[in-house]
């Protein structure tokens, strides 16, 4: 009988942890699914979620922008992310060949991408964001980046080598053995939370990518929308 090794179910366990934190729970709740029940915690001004982005970046450029302006060309910064070519209408750039392979690398650290996402690209190249506000985001950014690193990659491998070579000196094996364990445990939930990461970035990509932009997706310019959702006077009136 092949075993499987506890770090690999516990790495599973956690990368589906952190599947349902951010797709379903996070998600939804700072969406405001859950505002009506008027719970100071599950809340949407007040949820902070397992990932990368801050609430403030993510309900920004999610709920409003992408929700405002769904698909149409030039609003929803959420058509390619600024950096992927997905719609024939976009303009055709050299970069785009290698879309394949940074592909690959926006799949694995999803939520780091995410997190750049509101800075606003064309934004930034345009000059058009105020440098108060940019800086004002990077601080956001930041902080948040060294929670989840602290978090995810040097309190709890700490943590796990604490117990470990307690463990072993309490059995009575030995300094030696006590930190020989310590530092095995802390490799081995080092790696256990990086897997459990790329697990529920790839999970998030696939299911954020393949759902917003499948082949023949529509997309509208900001006239056709115009166009097709202006409607008589007594409409706009009532």
């Amino acid at each position: 009988r092949t075993r499987v090794p506890g770090a690999v179910v516990g790495a599973s366990l956690l990368g589906l942890a952190k599947i349902l934190e951010n797709m379903e729970i996070g998600h939804n709740v700072m969406h405001g699914q859950w505002d009506w029940m008027n719970d100071p915690q599950i809340n949407s001004s007040t949820w902070d979620w397992d990932s990368a982005s801050t609430p403030a970046a993510w309900k920004h450029s999610h709920n409003y922008v992408h929700h405002t302006y769904t698909n149409i060309r030039g609003k929803d910064k959420d058509l390619g992310y600024e950096i992927m070519r997905i719609d024939p209408h976009q303009p055709w750039h050299p970069v785009y060949l290698l879309q394949p392979f940074y592909n690959l690398l926006l799949m694995a650290f999803f939520e780091w991408g995410v997190a750049f996402h509101d800075l606003d690209m064309e934004a930034l190249r345009t000059r058009s964001k105020p440098m108060k506000q940019l800086k004002r985001e990077l601080k956001g950014m930041a902080v948040k980046a060294r929670s989840q690193i602290v978090k995810d990659y040097v309190a709890f491998p700490l943590l796990s080598a604490a117990v470990a070579a307690g463990g072993a000196a309490v059995r009575g094996r030995g300094r030696v053995a006590a930190a020989e364990a310590g530092k095995r445990a802390f490799r081995t939930t080092l790696a256990a939370d990086f897997s459990a990461n790329v697990l529920r970035n790839v999970w998030a990509y696939m299911i954020i990518f393949c759902g917003h932009f499948p082949d023949q997706t529509y997309t509208f310019s900001q006239e056709e929308v115009e166009d097709e959702t202006r409607g008589g006077w007594y409409v706009r009136q009532l």
